[in-house]
């Protein structure tokens, strides 16, 4: 048996996608308001529902709760904790100080070679076509993320990544009504402004659109950092 496998012949990649496709129905549960907050979540329960074993369950209570979604407590089991809108606006200077560097550092790599990212747009126009709020949200991570990596810092990256962006988006686009086609549309200008190798416009571009995930969200400009 090779070391990417398990006892019952599943991969280690499998497992991993079952665990985002559960984390992905809580997510769903919760932003529809069918897990309110204070609502029990039980691993069993959820394993059971679902028809999996409890270890992607599991994980995927572990990234809710890092997330601050969830939250587990001694002698009261895990609950579905309430998370305001100021709670969310907080991530969003940091989201937006970090795509700043990335912006910085992406723009002389897009501009040499803008073609992974102008396939991410296109992936993401096309979901947006299929009215699915959830792959949308996933596809839209799916942009940021290729975005981000073209600053070719990995260190950006991991902290990024860090942020739990997927989880943010997810809630982000099942909590609003924005046209998924107008959305898509919104991340033209990044491309463009990278393409351009133009890197306050890139920074200037990149922060507005990053402020305007959360209603009411406001923040100062984060302009590019020295050097």
């Amino acid at each position: 048996m090779s070391t990417a496998e398990t006892s019952t012949g599943s991969t280690l990649l499998e497992r991993a996608t079952l665990g985002t496709r559960v984390r992905d129905y809580l997510l769903v549960e919760i932003a529809n308001g069918r897990l309110a907050p204070g609502s029990p979540v039980r691993e069993l329960d959820i394993a059971k529902r679902l028809g999996t074993s409890q270890t992607p369950v599991r994980e995927a209570f572990r990234e809710l709760a890092a997330f601050g979604l969830l939250e587990a407590r001694s002698h009261v089991g895990t609950r579905v904790r309430e998370v305001g809108e100021r709670e969310l606006a907080e991530a969003v200077p940091v989201r937006a100080a970090l795509e700043a560097v990335a912006a910085q550092l992406a723009a002389p790599h897009v501009a040499a070679d803008p073609s992974r990212l102008e396939a991410a747009l296109d992936e993401l126009i096309r979901v947006a076509s299929l009215g699915d709020r959830l792959a949308y949200a996933n596809a839209c991570t799916q942009f940021h993320r290729e975005f981000v990596r073209s600053a070719q810092n990995d260190s950006l990256l991991r902290a990024w990544n860090a942020l739990g962006i997927e989880i943010m988006t997810i809630m982000t686009m099942l909590t609003n009504s924005e046209p998924l086609d107008a959305a898509a549309q919104g991340h033209r200008p990044i491309v463009e402004a990278l393409a351009s190798g133009d890197v306050d416009r890139s920074v200037a571009i990149v922060n507005a659109h990053v402020a305007a995930y959360i209603p009411g969200a406001t923040q100062p400009p984060v302009r590019s950092v020295p050097g």
